[in-house]
């Protein structure tokens, strides 16, 4: 079956002009990505990557001086307006295009006119997007006597009521507490699994990567480094992990059983810790203890050196993209 995307560029080059100095900014230089409809994914990157210009130039805002591509099949050059209309944008501030001389719900009534919502489902719509997003309780309330997360789901209220297929959220935590940040990131998940909404999100957070996407691409300095699952990333970085087990007592007996089985490449007892060297350990640790509770070991504690996105966004930023 063929995959289907709602995003793909190719060749994509922007440069902007540099009044201090003869050499224009290079914002873009040759990026490639395809998006997969239904999708969260990541564009990872420090403050300068060229996040912001390459979601710009996807949704329409934008044009891009080189390359080709189309967004929910439409040229990014020729159809720009209608992909304007058919996708969605949060900027990283969410009082950009709040008016706070209305309420809560005035201004969701005044975007489902903006959007031309049909006049008998505003309502509707803007009553879900109320209960979806928690904020029914706010409905009347100005915006600027709310906290900066709820102003932050209000500006994702306003971006869905027209339930777009694809929304780009641009930065969407980064002037939110810890507990603004943390509510607005379990809405990504359910933006996407109930409303089947494919997500592009942009942060310089590795972990918010990690934590909600299903693919990510590493920009630096205007390129796409590298993309991938976060699982892909991790195998192109190491070839096996390492899974440590604090246990004791240990036989040689048991350690030549875990030594048999096909995916651990090593096996290792020293310092009351089991060192056992294979792929994919979270997958497979379930399997490596019954071996030991069956043998009566007693287990104090576990860990590994898998990968984390952050090792591997150094790793690669540092290759420069080389494998």
């Amino acid at each position: 079956m063929a995959i289907d995307y709602v995003i793909e560029l190719q060749g994509i080059t922007k440069k902007y002009k540099n009044k201090k100095y003869k050499m224009p900014i290079i914002a873009l230089d040759d990026v490639n990505l395809s998006i997969r409809r239904g999708e969260i994914f990541g564009l990872l990157g420090s403050n300068g990557a060229g996040k912001t210009t390459l979601i710009k130039i996807m949704s329409g805002l934008l044009e891009a001086d080189g390359g080709t591509g189309s967004v929910l099949g439409y040229d990014i050059y020729k159809d720009h307006k209608k992909i304007r209309s058919m996708v969605s944008l949060v900027a990283p501030t969410a009082d950009v295009g709040t008016d706070n001389n209305l309420t809560v719900r005035q201004n969701l009534e005044f975007w489902a006119v903006v959007y031309n919502l049909e006049k008998d489902q505003r309502a509707i719509r803007i009553n879900e997007m109320l209960d979806f997003l928690d904020l029914r309780q706010y409905e009347n309330h100005w915006p600027m006597s709310i906290s900066a997360g709820n102003r932050q789901k209000l500006a994702i209220a306003r971006s869905l009521l027209v339930k777009n297929p694809v929304i780009f959220l641009d930065e969407p935590t980064v002037k939110l507490d810890t507990k603004g940040a943390e509510a607005v990131r379990s809405l990504v998940g359910r933006i996407n699994q109930e409303f089947g909404i494919t997500v592009i999100l942009t942060t310089h957070y590795i972990f918010e990567a990690e934590e909600l996407c299903e693919r990510v691409a590493i920009m630096n300095k205007g390129k796409i480094i590298s993309c991938d699952t976060v699982e892909k990333l991790r195998k192109n970085l190491q070839k096996y992990e390492e899974l440590s087990i604090a246990c004791k007592p240990m036989t040689e007996e048991i350690i030549d059983e875990i030594k048999g089985l096909s995916y651990v490449i090593d096996c290792e007892y020293r310092s009351e810790k089991i060192f056992i060297h294979m792929q994919n350990p979270h997958e497979k640790l379930i399997e490596i203890l019954k071996i030991l509770r069956s043998h009566h070991i007693e287990i104090s504690e576990i860990s590994t050196n898998e990968s984390s996105l952050e090792d591997i966004y150094n790793y690669t930023i540092e290759a420069g993209g080389a494998e």
